[in-house]
């Protein structure tokens, strides 16, 4: 531009973009990044609460669990160690007693009678189902060792006696009828077969006498346990 003018020439000022500053846009995440902390937070609480109760849950539902196997099993031995054991052996020791007393007075008088009423081995359905279905699982480890013990005598308790019962049948119960003279021989002594069905049922007496003490002794155990 000519300058005889006397006018000075115009310089235009070059227009910068304003950039945003880095703490405000730190400002403006902050609060969105405590929000979804906080949602996290509350979620995490939530399922940790459900899971709490879930365990509180199967916890109490397996106690009631336990609860009704040590009180099952409690009735079972009950039967051994307080009703039918004790009642079963005052019977057959009364049996052999007085057997013992006529062989010592030479008397020919009728052998043991005794039979069990029912099923011919000691109640174990308690058990045997504790078993089958896992549910045994729930008593304490020593308790289970000992009445497994318990229950495998029980079991060879049950074969004594169905020993004994066999040679009853064939031997004793179908001849009461005939008198002593059919249990004695020519020599004025017992039948052998009479003498060897008398001493099965002293060994099925003597094992029937064992189980219940160790039945009384285990609900014992049984019932502290469940306490």
């Amino acid at each position: 531009m000519d300058t005889a003018g006397g006018s000075s020439p115009q310089v235009e000022t070059p227009v910068t973009a304003t950039e945003p500053s880095p703490t405000a846009g730190s400002r403006s995440f902050g609060p969105l990044f405590s929000k979804i902390a906080l949602e996290l937070f509350i979620v995490f609480v939530g399922v940790s609460a459900a899971f709490a109760v879930d365990d509180y849950r199967d916890a109490r539902a397996q106690d009631r669990r336990r609860q009704a196997v040590y009180q099952a099993l409690d009735r079972e031995l009950t039967q051994m160690a307080e009703t039918h054991g004790p009642a079963f052996q005052r019977e057959m020791t009364r049996q052999i007693s007085a057997w013992d007393r006529a062989l010592a007075r030479g008397e020919q008088s009728l052998p043991p009678t005794f039979k069990l009423p029912g099923a011919e081995r000691p109640p174990t359905g308690v058990w045997d189902a504790a078993v089958a279905t896992g549910s045994i699982e729930l008593i304490d480890p020593e308790l289970f060792y000992e009445l497994a013990r318990f229950y495998n005598r029980a079991d060879s308790a049950g074969t004594l006696y169905q020993r004994y019962s066999q040679g009853a049948q064939t031997d004793i119960w179908p001849r009461l009828a005939e008198g002593p003279a059919a249990f004695w021989g020519t020599d004025g002594k017992p039948r052998p077969e009479i003498l060897a069905d008398v001493q099965r049922l002293r060994d099925f007496r003597d094992r029937q006498g064992q189980l219940s003490r160790e039945a009384q002794e285990l609900r014992s155990r049984l019932r502290a346990t469940a306490r």
